[in-house]
Protein backbone atom coordinates (compact mmCIF):
# COMPACT_ATOMS: atom_id res chain seq x y z
CA UNK A 1 0.00 0.00 0.00
CA UNK A 2 1.40 3.44 -0.73
CA UNK A 3 2.80 5.57 1.86
CA UNK A 4 0.15 8.52 1.16
CA UNK A 5 -2.60 6.19 0.85
CA UNK A 6 -1.97 4.71 4.31
CA UNK A 7 -1.26 8.44 5.67
CA UNK A 8 -5.13 9.45 4.45
CA UNK A 9 -6.16 6.12 6.26
CA UNK A 10 -4.80 6.98 9.21
CA UNK A 11 -5.75 11.01 9.05
CA UNK A 12 -9.48 9.61 8.49
CA UNK A 13 -9.45 6.96 11.61
CA UNK A 14 -7.44 9.68 13.76
CA UNK A 15 -10.19 12.60 13.06
CA UNK A 16 -13.49 10.51 13.84
CA UNK A 17 -11.59 9.40 16.96
CA UNK A 18 -11.15 13.19 17.80
CA UNK A 19 -14.43 14.25 17.16
CA UNK A 20 -16.23 11.25 19.08
CA UNK A 21 -14.10 12.24 22.16
CA UNK A 22 -14.91 15.96 21.62
CA UNK A 23 -18.72 15.37 20.44
CA UNK A 24 -19.05 12.96 23.77
CA UNK A 25 -16.62 15.26 26.49
CA UNK A 26 -19.15 18.46 26.48
CA UNK A 27 -16.56 21.06 25.12
CA UNK A 28 -17.93 23.42 27.01
CA UNK A 29 -17.46 21.74 30.19
CA UNK A 30 -14.43 20.80 28.77
CA UNK A 31 -12.85 24.06 29.04
CA UNK A 32 -14.26 24.70 32.24
CA UNK A 33 -12.51 21.73 33.76
CA UNK A 34 -9.12 23.48 32.83
CA UNK A 35 -9.43 26.21 35.07
CA UNK A 36 -9.29 23.72 37.81
CA UNK A 37 -5.68 22.83 37.22
CA UNK A 38 -3.79 24.80 39.96
CA UNK A 39 -0.77 25.90 37.04
CA UNK A 40 2.02 25.79 40.07
CA UNK A 41 1.93 21.91 39.57
CA UNK A 42 2.77 21.97 36.29
CA UNK A 43 6.95 22.69 36.72
CA UNK A 44 7.04 19.60 38.49
CA UNK A 45 5.25 17.21 35.77
CA UNK A 46 7.23 19.05 33.00
CA UNK A 47 11.07 17.90 35.34
CA UNK A 48 9.43 14.54 36.06
CA UNK A 49 8.47 14.00 32.49
CA UNK A 50 12.31 15.28 31.83
CA UNK A 51 13.52 12.96 34.28
CA UNK A 52 12.15 9.92 32.32
CA UNK A 53 13.96 10.80 29.20
CA UNK A 54 16.97 11.16 31.00
CA UNK A 55 16.16 7.28 32.48
CA UNK A 56 15.23 6.65 28.97
CA UNK A 57 18.37 7.78 27.64
CA UNK A 58 20.46 5.63 30.44
CA UNK A 59 19.04 2.65 29.30
CA UNK A 60 19.46 3.25 25.55
CA UNK A 61 23.36 3.24 26.60
CA UNK A 62 22.84 -0.03 28.05
CA UNK A 63 20.72 -1.56 25.34
CA UNK A 64 23.71 -0.49 22.98
CA UNK A 65 26.64 -1.87 25.19
CA UNK A 66 27.28 0.66 27.37
CA UNK A 67 29.82 1.96 24.85
CA UNK A 68 32.65 4.07 25.72
CA UNK A 69 32.47 5.97 22.57
CA UNK A 70 28.77 7.17 21.88
CA UNK A 71 28.14 10.10 23.78
CA UNK A 72 25.24 9.91 26.45
CA UNK A 73 24.33 13.77 25.03
CA UNK A 74 23.88 12.81 21.58
CA UNK A 75 22.11 10.03 22.68
CA UNK A 76 19.19 11.90 24.43
CA UNK A 77 19.63 14.27 21.63
CA UNK A 78 18.37 11.44 19.40
CA UNK A 79 15.43 10.05 21.62
CA UNK A 80 14.24 13.69 22.10
CA UNK A 81 14.56 14.34 17.67
CA UNK A 82 12.78 10.85 17.71
CA UNK A 83 10.11 11.53 19.69
CA UNK A 84 9.50 15.03 17.91
CA UNK A 85 9.53 13.36 14.63
CA UNK A 86 7.07 10.70 16.44
CA UNK A 87 4.81 13.40 17.26
CA UNK A 88 4.11 15.13 14.02
CA UNK A 89 4.43 12.15 11.35
CA UNK A 90 2.41 9.27 12.07
CA UNK A 91 3.55 5.12 11.70
CA UNK A 92 6.49 6.04 14.44
CA UNK A 93 9.03 7.13 11.72
CA UNK A 94 10.71 8.93 14.52
CA UNK A 95 12.01 5.64 15.42
CA UNK A 96 14.08 5.30 11.78
CA UNK A 97 14.83 8.99 12.62
CA UNK A 98 16.32 8.62 15.70
CA UNK A 99 18.28 5.66 14.64
CA UNK A 100 19.29 7.35 11.28
CA UNK A 101 20.47 10.44 13.67
CA UNK A 102 22.68 8.29 16.25
CA UNK A 103 24.32 6.08 13.65
CA UNK A 104 25.70 9.26 11.64
CA UNK A 105 26.88 10.78 15.04
CA UNK A 106 28.83 7.89 16.12
CA UNK A 107 29.29 5.82 12.61
CA UNK A 108 27.00 2.68 14.04
CA UNK A 109 25.46 0.54 11.76
CA UNK A 110 21.64 2.34 11.50
CA UNK A 111 19.92 -1.58 11.47
CA UNK A 112 21.91 -2.05 14.83
CA UNK A 113 20.33 0.81 16.29
CA UNK A 114 17.03 0.19 14.87
CA UNK A 115 16.80 -3.23 16.35
CA UNK A 116 17.75 -1.88 20.08
CA UNK A 117 14.70 0.36 19.97
CA UNK A 118 12.61 -2.34 19.21
CA UNK A 119 14.01 -3.93 22.14
CA UNK A 120 13.24 -0.88 23.70
CA UNK A 121 9.98 -0.59 22.73
CA UNK A 122 8.99 -4.77 24.05
CA UNK A 123 10.53 -3.45 27.26
CA UNK A 124 8.57 -1.05 27.80
CA UNK A 125 5.48 -3.09 26.82
CA UNK A 126 6.27 -5.90 29.28
CA UNK A 127 6.99 -3.31 32.45
CA UNK A 128 3.66 -1.75 31.22
CA UNK A 129 1.86 -5.03 31.65
CA UNK A 130 3.72 -5.67 34.67
CA UNK A 131 2.26 -2.51 36.43
CA UNK A 132 -1.12 -3.64 35.24
CA UNK A 133 -1.18 -7.14 36.80
CA UNK A 134 -0.06 -5.32 40.09
CA UNK A 135 -2.78 -3.13 39.95
CA UNK A 136 -5.37 -5.87 39.06
CA UNK A 137 -3.96 -7.93 41.63
CA UNK A 138 -4.33 -5.61 44.42
CA UNK A 139 -7.64 -4.08 43.60
CA UNK A 140 -8.75 -8.19 41.75
CA UNK A 141 -12.28 -8.04 42.39
CA UNK A 142 -13.17 -4.65 41.53
CA UNK A 143 -11.30 -4.48 38.12
CA UNK A 144 -11.66 -7.97 37.49
CA UNK A 145 -15.70 -7.72 37.75
CA UNK A 146 -15.63 -4.25 35.82
CA UNK A 147 -13.47 -5.04 33.05
CA UNK A 148 -15.67 -8.74 32.50
CA UNK A 149 -18.37 -6.06 31.73
CA UNK A 150 -16.04 -4.22 29.05
CA UNK A 151 -16.43 -4.91 25.22
CA UNK A 152 -12.62 -4.04 24.90
CA UNK A 153 -11.14 -6.62 27.50
CA UNK A 154 -10.50 -9.26 24.32
CA UNK A 155 -8.59 -6.38 22.48
CA UNK A 156 -6.52 -5.85 25.51
CA UNK A 157 -6.09 -9.75 25.90
CA UNK A 158 -5.16 -9.68 22.46
CA UNK A 159 -2.69 -6.24 22.62
CA UNK A 160 -1.02 -7.92 25.62
CA UNK A 161 -1.03 -11.64 24.04
CA UNK A 162 1.38 -9.74 21.45
CA UNK A 163 3.65 -7.96 23.58
CA UNK A 164 4.03 -10.94 25.58
CA UNK A 165 4.99 -13.18 22.28
CA UNK A 166 7.22 -10.42 20.90
CA UNK A 167 9.36 -10.71 24.24
CA UNK A 168 9.45 -14.43 23.89
CA UNK A 169 10.82 -14.10 20.50
CA UNK A 170 12.67 -11.28 21.11
CA UNK A 171 14.77 -13.21 24.26
CA UNK A 172 14.26 -16.84 22.47
CA UNK A 173 15.85 -14.99 19.25
CA UNK A 174 19.13 -13.40 21.11
CA UNK A 175 19.49 -16.37 22.65
CA UNK A 176 20.02 -18.81 19.63
CA UNK A 177 20.15 -16.47 16.28
CA UNK A 178 19.27 -19.68 14.20
CA UNK A 179 15.74 -17.94 14.26
CA UNK A 180 16.46 -15.11 12.51
CA UNK A 181 19.13 -16.52 10.05
CA UNK A 182 16.11 -19.01 9.38
CA UNK A 183 13.05 -16.05 8.85
CA UNK A 184 15.88 -13.81 7.15
CA UNK A 185 16.31 -16.87 4.38
CA UNK A 186 12.29 -16.64 4.03
CA UNK A 187 11.79 -12.79 3.80
CA UNK A 188 14.76 -13.18 1.30
CA UNK A 189 13.13 -15.20 -0.74
CA UNK A 190 10.07 -13.45 -1.07
CA UNK A 191 11.18 -9.85 -0.77
CA UNK A 192 12.22 -7.57 -4.13
CA UNK A 193 15.18 -7.85 -5.62
CA UNK A 194 15.72 -4.01 -4.55
CA UNK A 195 15.82 -5.15 -1.39
CA UNK A 196 17.96 -8.41 -1.01
CA UNK A 197 21.11 -6.99 -1.33
CA UNK A 198 20.25 -5.11 2.22
CA UNK A 199 19.25 -8.34 3.90
CA UNK A 200 21.90 -10.02 3.57
CA UNK A 201 23.99 -8.48 6.59
CA UNK A 202 20.72 -8.48 7.99
CA UNK A 203 21.18 -11.39 10.71
CA UNK A 204 24.74 -9.79 11.97
CA UNK A 205 22.91 -6.25 12.78
CA UNK A 206 20.14 -8.56 14.38
CA UNK A 207 22.11 -10.22 16.16
CA UNK A 208 24.57 -7.30 17.38
CA UNK A 209 21.06 -5.54 18.15
CA UNK A 210 19.39 -8.06 20.67
CA UNK A 211 23.19 -8.93 22.04
CA UNK A 212 22.34 -6.77 25.24
CA UNK A 213 19.61 -9.15 25.80
CA UNK A 214 21.11 -12.36 25.63
CA UNK A 215 21.98 -12.99 29.42
CA UNK A 216 19.49 -13.42 31.97
CA UNK A 217 21.64 -10.96 33.90
CA UNK A 218 21.77 -8.16 31.59
CA UNK A 219 17.90 -8.59 30.41
CA UNK A 220 17.08 -8.42 34.05
CA UNK A 221 19.45 -4.83 34.41
CA UNK A 222 17.25 -3.46 31.15
CA UNK A 223 13.94 -4.28 32.71
CA UNK A 224 15.17 -2.80 36.44
CA UNK A 225 15.91 0.37 34.05
CA UNK A 226 12.73 0.45 32.39
CA UNK A 227 10.70 0.57 35.64
CA UNK A 228 11.96 4.33 36.82
CA UNK A 229 11.13 5.08 33.12
CA UNK A 230 7.78 4.43 33.69
CA UNK A 231 7.64 5.60 37.38
CA UNK A 232 7.94 8.95 36.67
CA UNK A 233 5.68 9.19 33.90
CA UNK A 234 3.12 7.43 35.99
CA UNK A 235 4.06 10.53 38.66
CA UNK A 236 3.31 12.91 35.98
CA UNK A 237 -0.18 11.66 35.95
CA UNK A 238 -0.49 11.78 39.47
CA UNK A 239 0.41 15.44 39.66
CA UNK A 240 -1.67 16.29 37.53
CA UNK A 241 -4.30 14.27 38.67
CA UNK A 242 -3.99 16.00 42.59
CA UNK A 243 -3.52 19.21 40.50
CA UNK A 244 -7.24 18.92 39.13
CA UNK A 245 -8.36 17.90 43.18
CA UNK A 246 -8.71 14.01 42.04
CA UNK A 247 -7.92 13.13 45.46
CA UNK A 248 -11.41 13.19 46.65
CA UNK A 249 -12.17 11.05 44.30
CA UNK A 250 -9.67 8.13 45.89
CA UNK A 251 -10.81 9.00 49.26
CA UNK A 252 -7.73 11.69 50.13
CA UNK A 253 -5.90 8.26 49.41
CA UNK A 254 -2.33 9.06 47.65
CA UNK A 255 -1.95 5.21 47.56
CA UNK A 256 -5.33 5.05 45.22
CA UNK A 257 -4.53 7.90 42.83
CA UNK A 258 -1.12 5.96 42.47
CA UNK A 259 -2.59 3.08 41.98
CA UNK A 260 -5.44 4.59 38.99
CA UNK A 261 -2.82 6.66 37.68
CA UNK A 262 -0.83 3.24 37.13
CA UNK A 263 -4.13 1.75 35.28
CA UNK A 264 -4.59 4.89 32.90
CA UNK A 265 -0.48 5.29 32.33
CA UNK A 266 -0.46 1.32 31.68
CA UNK A 267 -3.44 0.89 29.58
CA UNK A 268 -3.23 4.02 27.61
CA UNK A 269 0.23 3.59 26.45
CA UNK A 270 -0.32 -0.03 25.84
CA UNK A 271 -3.25 1.12 23.12
CA UNK A 272 -1.33 4.45 21.80
CA UNK A 273 1.91 2.14 21.25
CA UNK A 274 0.34 0.32 18.41
CA UNK A 275 1.49 3.17 15.00
CA UNK A 276 -0.65 5.59 14.70
CA UNK A 277 -1.65 9.26 14.18
CA UNK A 278 1.33 11.27 15.05
CA UNK A 279 1.95 11.48 18.92
CA UNK A 280 -0.71 8.82 19.82
CA UNK A 281 -3.42 12.00 19.34
CA UNK A 282 -6.84 11.09 19.96
CA UNK A 283 -6.49 7.66 20.43
CA UNK A 284 -4.26 8.43 23.73
CA UNK A 285 -7.06 10.98 25.10
CA UNK A 286 -9.56 8.61 24.37
CA UNK A 287 -8.03 5.65 26.23
CA UNK A 288 -7.34 8.29 29.27
CA UNK A 289 -10.67 9.49 29.38
CA UNK A 290 -12.43 5.73 29.68
CA UNK A 291 -10.04 4.01 31.94
CA UNK A 292 -10.53 7.18 34.24
CA UNK A 293 -13.91 7.19 34.02
CA UNK A 294 -14.12 3.25 34.64
CA UNK A 295 -11.33 3.11 37.98
CA UNK A 296 -13.27 6.07 39.48
CA UNK A 297 -17.00 4.21 38.23
CA UNK A 298 -17.78 8.11 36.44
CA UNK A 299 -16.86 9.82 39.64
CA UNK A 300 -14.76 12.11 37.50
CA UNK A 301 -17.07 13.07 34.52
CA UNK A 302 -16.26 12.52 30.85
CA UNK A 303 -15.91 16.76 30.85
CA UNK A 304 -13.06 16.75 33.57
CA UNK A 305 -11.84 13.14 32.09
CA UNK A 306 -11.28 14.57 28.66
CA UNK A 307 -9.73 17.88 30.12
CA UNK A 308 -7.19 15.73 32.43
CA UNK A 309 -6.51 13.68 29.11
CA UNK A 310 -5.32 16.59 26.70
CA UNK A 311 -3.41 18.23 29.95
CA UNK A 312 -1.08 15.23 30.18
CA UNK A 313 -0.57 14.37 26.48
CA UNK A 314 0.16 18.35 25.74
CA UNK A 315 2.95 17.90 29.20
CA UNK A 316 4.01 14.87 27.21
CA UNK A 317 4.45 15.61 23.81
CA UNK A 318 4.72 19.57 23.78
CA UNK A 319 7.88 20.57 25.32
CA UNK A 320 9.75 17.11 23.35
CA UNK A 321 8.51 18.86 20.16
CA UNK A 322 9.51 21.61 20.38
CA UNK A 323 13.03 20.48 22.38
CA UNK A 324 13.70 18.05 19.54
CA UNK A 325 13.08 20.72 17.26
CA UNK A 326 15.73 22.74 18.73
CA UNK A 327 18.05 20.22 19.32
CA UNK A 328 17.81 19.70 15.53
CA UNK A 329 18.58 22.96 14.48
CA UNK A 330 21.30 22.93 16.89
CA UNK A 331 22.67 20.27 14.59
CA UNK A 332 22.42 22.25 11.43
CA UNK A 333 19.62 20.18 9.94
CA UNK A 334 15.81 19.84 9.27
CA UNK A 335 13.46 17.14 9.30
CA UNK A 336 13.19 16.90 5.78
CA UNK A 337 17.09 16.21 5.24
CA UNK A 338 16.61 13.54 7.90
CA UNK A 339 13.66 11.93 6.10
CA UNK A 340 15.53 11.93 3.06
CA UNK A 341 18.61 10.86 4.38
CA UNK A 342 16.98 8.15 6.13
CA UNK A 343 15.51 6.80 2.14
CA UNK A 344 18.66 6.91 1.24
CA UNK A 345 20.27 4.80 3.72
CA UNK A 346 20.77 1.38 4.58
CA UNK A 347 17.88 0.75 6.95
Amino acid sequence: MDDSVKYLILSVITLVILVFFVATAEFGRMLDSFTSLRLNFLMPALALYLLSLIFRTYRWKLLLGNRDDVSSYNLFQAVCIGYMVNNILPMRIGEFVRAYFLGSKHNINKATVLVTIFVERILDAIVLIGFLLIVIGLNAQTLLKGFAQQYLTWGLLVLIGFFVTMFVLMVYSAHDPVLIRKSTKIITLIAPNRFKSRLINFNDFVESGLSSVRSSRSLLVLILASIPVWISEITVFCIIGYAMGFLQFYNNDYLNLFSSMTLVTALANLVSSIPSSPGGVGIFELTVREVLLFDTSNLVDRSTGAAFAVIVHGILIIPVTVGGQLLLWSNNLSLRQLIASKKQSDL
